[in-house]
């Protein structure tokens, strides 16, 4: 029975961190399309701050509890992290295809697994090995056709890639000990500063129907990096990751869409 109820757990797990790439896929595409209109830097800065305004809403139901926590140092730092990995990745879906830019991502996998071992102290059995190493494979056979040099989108999206490993290291450590809608709170919260710093540099105030975009992409963003956490409170990341690959399917989904 306890063997069945970690197989279900496990499952569930697997879910939650498909769902999260499936929302942060969609929220790509709009950036992406918004893009045209806005500079990535100021998407960023609505988008964190229409998700922190998200998350504020969960006040109603856990009441001023939702801000206790031990590790604010923790929080902060991840916000950070989160911030560069946000910034470079909105910049970097203006400059490449979505396809390639999601295909290139998927190194982050290999590194939040690596961190997971030696920081986290994760097992990672044979099967998981083999699970990564067959996504890194099909990744690779999708980049090298179309990237002929190292340009400039290829190097946002790699510093996404370290980013990102980093923030969810953070991530899965802070989902052990607080809830999760603090979590993603205080996420958003310490993004804010990060890309309103950013964006004061390419201002440029958006109009009613860019507001609208703004509004959906932080909702995205909040429930993406909920169910983010859920996954990891049910699982170990390093078990997590190799289902990050299917970032590689929505991406060329919706990049040919």
């Amino acid at each position: 029975m306890f063997s069945r109820l970690l197989s279900l757990q496990g499952f569930s797990a697997v879910l939650w961190a498909a769902a999260s790439s499936g929302v942060l896929a969609v929220m790509w595409v709009l950036v992406r399309q918004l893009s045209d209109q806005l500079h990535p830097l100021e998407i960023t800065f609505f988008a964190t701050l229409f998700g922190f305004l998200f998350s504020c809403i969960n006040v109603f139901k856990f009441g001023l509890s939702i801000f206790q926590t031990t590790r604010l140092s923790h929080h902060f730092y991840r916000g950070c992290i989160n911030g560069v990995a946000i910034s470079a990745w909105f910049s970097a879906l203006t400059l490449l295809t979505l396809a390639d830019a999601s295909a290139l991502n998927l190194i982050s996998p290999l590194c939040v697994s690596i961190g997971a071992v030696f920081v986290l102290k994760e097992h990672m059995g044979p099967r998981r090995w083999f699970a990564l190493g067959v996504g890194v494979l099909g990744a690779l056979v999708v980049i090298r056709p179309g990237f002929e040099e190292v340009s400039l989108g290829i190097w946002l999206v790699i510093i996404t890639a370290f980013a990102s490993a980093g923030q969810r290291l953070f991530g899965k450590s802070l989902a052990a000990t607080d809830n999760l809608t603090t979590c993603v709170l205080y996420l958003t919260l310490f993004m804010i500063p990060i890309s309103m710093i950013a964006a004061t540099f390419v201002w440029k105030w958006p109009n009613y129907y860019n507001y609208l975009y703004l509004v959906l992409i932080g909702a995205l963003l909040n429930l993406g990096h909920f169910t983010m956490m859920k996954s990891f409170s049910l699982a170990d990341v390093s078990a997590l990751e190799p289902v990050n690959f299917t970032r590689l399917v929505w991406g060329a989904l919706f990049g040919f869409w």
